[in-house]
């Protein structure tokens, strides 16, 4: 990512959580959430360790639908600094459990990433370091979160990008692993 991208993604980040921070209070009825993260890059039970760095996230979460399971739709990205793949992704989530404390969220997106499509064919078959195959790719994550304090939370998650038993070719996936806090907005 160039440098003016970077520094607009801060002040990005800044103008967001202080809009968060004032609306919070007049927010926490809307069923609307911002949450802000730090994510291992390509690091999880699946991954092929190929990438690596430390990645931002940074998630909309917003009403839940008027459907059985109440869905909530999200909007997301997840940047990499180091040059490796980012996305932005766009989807449902589901909430599988709560408690007064504890949740668990499943979530299904569609992702576009900016990572390579194809790489050597040999260290392909050799050493599974392949690219993605497609543009866009399924995305499934999970998300298990503590309440810690009446509208805010703490969560660790695990996302995994990868067209695997959907289309043929190149299938690189990736995984991230990380903590975010989410909050009303």
């Amino acid at each position: 990512m160039k440098k003016p991208a970077v520094s607009l993604l801060g002040l990005a980040l800044a103008l967001g959580l202080l809009a968060s921070a004032r609306a919070a209070e007049s927010a926490a009825g809307s069923g609307r959430t911002l949450a802000v993260g730090v994510f291992a890059h390509d690091r999880g039970p699946f991954s092929d360790q190929h990438e690596s760095g430390v990645d931002l996230n940074l998630e909309l979460q917003f009403a839940p639908l008027p459907f059985p399971g109440a869905p909530r739709p999200h909007l997301g990205a997840t940047a990499n600094f180091e040059g490796d793949t980012s996305a932005a992704y766009a989807g449902l989530s589901f909430r599988l459990r709560e408690t007064p404390q504890w949740f668990v969220d499943a979530a299904l997106s569609a992702a576009v990433h900016d990572g390579p499509l194809h790489k050597d064919p040999v260290r392909c078959a050799q050493f599974s370091d392949c690219g993605f195959g497609t543009r866009i790719l399924p995305r499934f994550g999970l998300e298990i979160g503590y309440r810690v304090g009446p509208s805010a939370s703490l969560s660790l998650v695990y996302d995994h990008m990868s067209h695997k038993w959907i289309a043929g070719g190149e299938n690189e996936g990736i995984d991230h692993v990380g903590l975010r806090y989410s909050r009303p907005y």
